[in-house]
């Protein structure tokens, strides 16, 4: 028959393919892998190079109190500002409710301020610490010194300020000389009258315990001789001043 050719082909073929396999070998079916479509990204990371410095923490500030000005107002009253730290001295100006004023001083006991004066900026005054409130920084308030009391006026008059003598004979009488000396505070005044006709009289001295006015006097007989005169009281101590005033002798 035709067809025993073919079929000699065929099975020598697959004899030939038996021959290629290995005996009791398995074939082992490849596993395939699936990703999930739903796993989460994870997060970018930088890392942080090791040799990187941190920066340096900043200094924080040093905080100071600004000192504060030290001033005086008054407790419950106006209050005087005095000449000197006492109330021997006299009232100069005053400091109001409601005022405050820079304190620049103080006595030495403490019991006294000497402040900038609100009425004259070009001069201070004190003030009792017993009636005023002090606020501010008052550790380096300075010690003051008391002023020296000194003579703020002088006057003269004379009595009678005119003589009258009849054909300018007989006896004159004595014409009385009225000085009056005022301080601003505790002090000794040396002072003497000058008369134009009689020449100086000796020197006096007069004691103030306190501010205020005093009257010295004396007598005096002056020649008699017609015309106008002066008398003059003088003060040289503790500082000099003078005032004058002239009588007439008409005959």
């Amino acid at each position: 028959m035709r067809y025993q050719p073919f079929f000699a082909s065929l099975l020598l073929f697959l004899s030939m393919l038996a021959c290629n396999f290995p005996s009791g070998a398995a074939v082992t079916p490849t596993a395939t892998t699936f990703l999930s479509t739903n796993t989460p990204a994870q997060p970018s990371f930088t890392p942080i190079p090791s040799n990187t410095a941190l920066p340096a923490a900043s200094a924080l500030p040093t905080i100071t109190n600004t000192p504060t000005v030290p001033v005086a107002s008054p407790k419950d009253v106006a209050v005087n500002c005095r000449f000197g730290p006492g109330t021997a001295w006299v009232v100069i100006s005053a400091l109001n409710i409601g005022q405050t004023s820079q304190i620049v001083g103080k006595s030495s006991d403490g019991s006294w301020w000497y402040i900038v004066d609100l009425f004259n900026s070009s001069r201070n005054c004190w003030v009792s610490a017993s009636v005023t409130n002090a606020s501010g920084n008052l550790a380096p308030i300075p010690v003051v010194e008391s002023p020296k009391a000194s003579v703020t006026n002088v006057s003269v008059k004379v009595d009678p300020g005119t003589i009258v003598v009849a054909g300018c004979t007989g006896p004159l009488l004595p014409i009385k000389l009225t000085g009056t000396i005022e301080v601003n505070g505790p002090t000794t005044v040396k002072w003497y009258f000058d008369t134009q006709q009689g020449g100086a009289f000796a020197a006096q001295t007069t004691d103030f315990q306190t501010f205020g006015a005093k009257d010295v006097t004396a007598e005096y007989s002056p020649p008699l001789t017609a015309g106008n005169y002066w008398v003059r009281l003088i003060v040289t101590s503790p500082n000099s001043v003078q005032s004058e005033v002239k009588y007439t002798i008409q005959c």
